[in-house]
């Protein structure tokens, strides 16, 4: 059943790939407002979120921006035939880059980088970016409980050369990793249940301490990586900026949290610019609505 639903899939991706890559983002942001109307659930998530961190905007703003993060999810899953199946010189073709200078020169020391990245509009072709501009570059990703779909995704994902750790094989790596001078992709927009509460957007949100943790051990070099989609089609523009690190102090935990802090902040600037290309149907403060939810469980609901 599993090889069944893998040959469909790459079946499916194949069809898509040969369809014009504008065509096919249409097609799926189209499907992506669809979406919109018929999950209630996730639609209602991204509206609280957005509540939480625009409340000075009005209601149909905000609705319009919910609305139109799910066509860019729609619009990212239609593309990914594309980013995992077109040619090196196609993909390259269709991004500019900033900030690879600043880059390039830390990754000139040999002692590679962290990239820390958010869910912001097509974040698998952000993904592949780095191996496709030459950098070794490793990735932490969840396998998929089917085999054989995982592993073609796989060797989609890792076919310029990124090397891909799947999170059961804990951290070790990363230090191996970065003293061969690879650059470490991670997201930080996610919830965690066992991060630790770091302001993300101006709320605390569960979030991986690993950059900073690395940074402060072994001196390792974090930049901030954001895709930004020109317009609504398949041209991109990918920027990257160096986080600096935190000046250390007798408190390791501290110095931890501050650069945690920085690093988060960083993005603001990114999602406000264009919020519909952020991710706001996943529940990213978790702790702050289960923590409200415990709050009226004991005092009452006001």
């Amino acid at each position: 059943m599993f090889l069944i639903q893998a040959v469909g899939i790459r079946l499916l991706f194949w069809f898509f790939r040969c369809m014009p890559v504008r065509l096919a983002g249409a097609i799926g942001a189209g499907l992506g407002r669809l979406g919109y109307f018929m999950d209630q659930r996730h639609r209602d998530i991204a509206r609280k979120n957005l509540a939480r961190i625009y409340p000075d905007k009005e209601q149909a703003w905000r609705s319009r921006i919910a609305r139109e993060s799910f066509a860019e999810l729609g619009r990212t899953i239609f593309e990914i035939p594309h980013v995992f199946l077109r040619s090196r010189s196609f993909l390259r073709s269709r991004v500019q880059v900033e900030g690879e200078e600043a880059f390039k020169q830390a990754m000139n020391e040999g002692h590679g980088a962290f990239l820390v990245a958010c869910h912001h509009s097509n974040w698998e072709f952000g993904a592949m970016m780095f191996p496709l501009l030459g950098y070794d570059s490793a990735q932490m990703y969840r396998p998929l409980r089917q085999p054989a779909l995982d592993l073609f995704l796989k060797n989609c994902r890792e076919r310029f050369g990124t090397k891909l750790h799947a999170r059961s094989d804990g951290i070790r790596w990363f230090s191996r990793a970065l003293k061969h001078g690879s650059s470490i992709g991670l997201m930080i927009d996610q919830h965690l249940s066992n991060g630790v509460p770091i302001p993300f957007l101006g709320h605390e949100a569960n979030t991986t301490t690993l950059p900073a943790l690395f940074a402060r051990r072994l001196g390792t070099h974090v930049f901030g990586v954001a895709l930004h989609r020109i317009g609504r089609g398949f041209r991109f523009r990918l920027q990257l900026w160096p986080i600096p690190a935190q000046p250390h102090s007798d408190d390791m935990e501290k110095d931890t949290l501050n650069h945690m802090r920085t690093i988060c902040e960083s993005f603001t600037l990114v999602i406000n610019k264009r919020p519909e290309l952020w991710l706001w149907m996943h529940r990213r403060w978790r702790i702050l609505d289960d923590n409200a939810r415990a709050f009226e469980v004991v005092h009452g609901a006001s």
